[in-house]
């Protein structure tokens, strides 16, 4: 049986509300790197956008497993414009330290409050975005390391849990194994 208990609602309305941020965030950061001549940082921005909106609707699942919530959570979403720096190697910077504090910081404690409070469905959805946050900071380092050049990459998000790759997959899914016709391109 599942206890009810406010911390794991709190950490997914919490989660949420910073997973839609950063959706809203990234599509500017996609927008701003178009603007520079950036295109394939650009289309980086838009899948881990992309993936953050699957993070955002996974939670909102978890969140029906035992609360009673009933915020008007798909208005949650927006972001503060100053957070949206004056280049594309700044907002990489930012998107770096956004998606480092998520997964070094957050998602742990949260994954042993959804445990010890019987929220399997939560749990698992934090998990899973602890592990794509990992992905999305090691992306946006390379792209960092490569933005002066001019790539021809292509983008794939599952959409089961959000992982997000820098190829076609050739198999299942590492985060959540889904099989590989899971991920969907993102240009």
């Amino acid at each position: 049986m599942i206890t009810h208990t406010v911390k794991t609602e709190e950490n997914i309305l919490n989660t949420f509300q910073i997973e839609e941020r950063d959706k809203y965030l990234y599509r500017a950061f996609a927008e701003k790197a178009e603007a520079e001549g950036n295109h394939w940082v650009a289309r980086l921005f838009r899948a881990v956008a992309e993936s953050e909106d699957i993070h955002a609707h996974s939670l909102m699942r978890a969140l029906k497993e035992t609360s009673r919530a009933t915020n008007d959570l798909w208005a949650a979403g927006g972001y503060d414009t100053k957070l949206v720096k004056d280049s594309t190697r700044e907002n990489l910077k930012e998107a770096i330290d956004f998606e480092k504090h998520e997964h070094s910081d957050m998602y742990r404690q949260m994954i042993k409050d959804a445990e010890n409070d019987g929220w399997t469905m939560a749990r698992e959805c934090f998990t899973y975005v602890d592990a794509v946050d990992k992905v999305h900071t090691s992306l946006f380092k390379k792209a960092l390391q490569n933005i002066d050049k001019e790539l021809s990459v292509d983008f794939y998000v599952c959409e089961a849990c959000g992982n997000t790759m820098d190829s076609k997959p050739a198999g299942p899914c590492k985060v959540c194994g889904s099989s590989k016709s899971a991920f969907k391109i993102v240009r």
